[in-house]
């Protein structure tokens, strides 16, 4: 398939293949987390207590805060910080277990049930969504909950579950209060949403090139257990949905232990995989010299390797500064399919499938 390269820089021809503007939101992340942080405010959460643990419930584009949570405060949260995706709860959901269910829509049928289940067993509630059911169980529950912008798709709308999420865990004691970094972080993304835009030029625009790098080939994206691991995750479901292309993800150490075998044995003439590292300055030392090694082993396979490196100060703006890179280039990846971001026909039909 033959690529207009020269999309990416034309603004016109980008409002056309977006006309719902799925980049524009991408370049609202830091008044979106802005806002999202005004609205924490008028929510009453209970006392601290002592959890056991700490479920976030979610699907798709709301669980994904979850994930970026666990591997932003590993090493600081009183207690096991924990994706689910799931309709059942595990056994051992008890009153000692804090559960932050996450549905934008409010109506995704797998955090519905497995909230109901978590109030059977007695867990403290704290709910994030738009409205439908969630809000109204949050309400006749008596469940603190954060009520956000609506009309967004799921997926653009992390910072408005992100914020709350973080808020959350800052006021009840899971991990330190919030002492600045999201404003750094705000300031940062500000920034660097002016040079990844679609404004900068692509031979200025490390995000731009890295599209058209990756145009027509399968990406494999690698991150970091307990660094960059959700971001990897994040960048994988972004260019499943708004890219429509498939995306492969893995970590470090794991993946030096089974998937570096089966790539180590390709050959390039029998593949379409373009390689995506995903960097921190906080890696574990062994992991940024397996890296390095699985690098070596790699690239020619490969015909190379791309790195993304986080920045910022703070852990949390260079989460945050991976999110925006990798949001901004799914929607380039989209542009240069000529194909529209916005719509997810698949989850469409299946939702109306499960409906009938």
């Amino acid at each position: 398939m033959a690529l207009k390269l020269e999309l990416l820089d034309n603004e016109a021809e980008i409002g056309r293949i977006d006309p719902a503007g799925m980049l524009r939101t991408a370049l609202r992340l830091p008044e979106m987390l802005a806002e999202a942080e005004r609205l924490t405010a008028y929510v009453a959460l209970p006392a601290p207590q002592s959890f056991s643990q700490v479920l976030v419930l979610g699907m798709g584009g709301s669980a994904i805060a979850g994930d970026l949570a666990a591997d932003l405060f590993l090493k600081q949260a009183s207690a096991p910080l924990i994706s689910l995706r799931n309709y059942t709860l595990p056994e051992y959901v008890s009153p000692e277990t804090l559960v932050l269910a996450l549905s934008y829509s409010g109506n995704t049928e797998e955090t519905l049930t497995a909230v109901k289940e978590a109030a059977r067993k007695g867990a403290k509630i704290v709910c994030a969504t738009s409205g439908g059911k969630l809000k109204e169980l949050a309400e006749n529950s008596k469940f603190p909950f954060y009520l956000i912008p609506s009309n967004y798709q799921p997926r653009a709308a992390l910072p408005y579950l992100f914020v709350p999420l973080l808020v959350a865990l800052g006021k009840l004691k899971i991990v330190p209060p919030e002492s600045g970094q999201l404003k750094e972080a705000i300031a940062l993304l500000a920034k660097l949403k002016d040079e990844w835009g679609p404004a900068k030029p692509a031979r200025v625009n490390p995000a731009k090139q890295l599209a058209k790098k990756l145009a027509g080939k399968i990406p494999v994206i690698f991150g970091a257990a307990g660094t960059t691991a959700g971001a990897a995750l994040r960048w994988k479901c972004q260019l499943n949905e708004n890219a429509k292309l498939t995306a492969l993800v893995n970590v470090f150490p794991e993946l030096n232990h089974n998937e570096i075998v089966n790539l180590g044995a390709l050959k390039r003439e029998q593949h379409n995989f373009a390689l995506v590292i995903l960097r921190d300055e906080d890696d574990n030392e062994r992991v940024k010299k397996r890296i390095e090694i699985t690098k070596s082993l790699l690239v020619r396979q490969l015909g190379g390797v791309s790195e993304v490196a986080s920045q910022g100060k703070s852990a949390l703006a260079r989460l945050l500064s991976l999110v925006l890179f990798g949001d901004l280039l799914s929607v380039y990846l989209a542009v240069l399919k000529e194909t529209d971001p916005t719509p997810v026909e698949a989850i469409a039909r299946l939702k109306k499938e499960l409906n009938r």
